[in-house]
């Protein structure tokens, strides 16, 4: 299977937007040079048949194969594919395979589809697990990690756990790494869409500066 898709991508391989991908994301990743229309329409032909004859063990392993691949396309093919498995599909050690996804080739454009998604449905699924992870990842000095536990309730809307996503800010909110601070400011638009003057009086109580409070209250007046 892995030598089909790699076959099918470099069929319609394109040296010229190849490289302008690869300056857009600062010459960290290679790519195919494949537009988005493009790959989602070659996953068309190969999804059904990858859910159809492949296991959940075989799945994962097929994942990580296209994970360690230098082209950047055969990431995006990854998470578009696990973002079709259902979540009742889960099981618990599947944080691990989350943990490895989000640690390995790392960047901005896997690590928000991957916490946002992935991350976001696996907690939903094993609310009870949260806490194994969650400890651990808020400490680590992988910031992309604890990006993660920040954002992974984006698309919880009325459902975030204010408190926890607090307590992950506060824990954060010194951190000068952009990304930390985008992540900060990104949750509190987010949920700002739901409870404005919680957010408003979370970023005044707790003195929530610069970028992550440009961010938090953007479309609040």
């Amino acid at each position: 299977m892995m030598s089909e898709i790699i076959d099918a991508f470099q069929k319609r391989e394109n040296p010229v937007f190849a490289e302008k991908m690869s300056a857009y994301m600062r010459h960290k990743f290679e790519y195919f040079g494949l537009m988005a229309e493009e790959r989602k329409a070659l996953q068309k032909e190969f999804f059904p048949r990858m859910n159809l004859e492949l296991n959940e063990t075989q799945r994962w392993e097929l994942v990580r194969e296209l994970w360690e691949k230098p082209q950047r396309e055969c990431i995006y093919f990854a998470i578009d594919w696990i973002n079709t498995f259902q979540p009742k599909t889960y099981h618990k050690s599947d944080i691990d395979e989350i943990h490895f996804l989000l640690t390995n080739q790392s960047w901005w454009d896997s690590v928000d589809a991957l916490a946002s998604n992935v991350l976001g449905k696996y907690n939903f699924q094993f609310p009870e697990n949260r806490n194994t992870w969650l400890e651990v990842w808020r400490e680590s000095d992988n910031f992309w990690l604890r990006r993660s536990c920040i954002i992974h309730q984006l698309k919880y809307k009325d459902k975030t756990d204010f408190d926890l996503l607090k307590s992950l800010i506060i824990e954060n909110k010194h951190d000068k790494e952009f990304f930390i601070q985008k992540a900060i400011g990104w949750s509190l638009r987010q949920y700002a869409k739901f409870e404005p003057e919680l957010v408003k009086e979370f970023v005044e109580t707790e003195n929530i500066l610069g970028l992550a409070k440009r961010e938090a209250l953007k479309h609040l007046k």
